[in-house]
């Protein structure tokens, strides 16, 4: 997509527009909210993980929903949302040992998406390998009967990883 069809799109964005009104870094804290409604996982956690939480969109909707839940944000880029209760590595969460963390999640999130390359089974391919990432993370660091929120693109790779999640959690959802 050339640079001004994106601009022109993003200014006619119904949630970019709706997320500047109500104070929200981002358009994707809309998602977070629809999810947060209809399946109350954040209000119900304690120790949160976030994986890609850079502008802060997904942890300010965190921090509305949740008053005490201990927040574990990473990003390789920088946080624009700061609050007490997060503490922000600017780091790559593949190349972070979380074993020097010592904690177990009760939630673990991820709004992470690689950048586009315009070919969907390749884009799609590329988030898979993301999400096998997480999934390997998740099995290390989810506490029991923990959660799972993460985004993917369909494709010919969703059975293999609905396959893998299937032994691992007792529900999944698409959402």
């Amino acid at each position: 997509m050339r640079s001004q069809d994106w601009l022109q799109r993003q200014k006619k964005d119904v949630y970019i527009k709706r997320a500047k009104k109500e104070g929200y870094l981002s358009r994707a804290a809309f998602k977070l909210i629809e999810i947060e409604e209809k399946f109350k996982l954040i209000s119900k956690s304690i120790k949160i993980l976030e994986l890609g939480s850079s502008p802060g969109g997904w942890s300010q909707v965190i921090c509305n929903y949740n008053k005490h839940a201990t927040i574990y944000s990473f990003d390789i880029l920088d946080m624009h949302f700061k609050h007490p209760r997060i503490n922000f590595f600017k780091k790559n969460f593949l190349e972070f040992d979380f074993k020097s963390l010592n904690e177990k999640y009760d939630l673990i999130l991820s709004d992470i998406a690689p950048n586009t390359l315009g070919h969907k089974s390749t884009d799609h391919l590329r988030i898979v390998r993301l999400v096998e990432e997480m999934i390997h993370l998740v099995e290390k660091n989810i506490q029991l009967n923990g959660n799972f929120i993460f985004k993917i693109w369909t494709g010919t790779e969703d059975k293999k990883i609905l396959s893998k999640l299937k032994k691992k959690f007792k529900k999944i959802t698409y959402f």
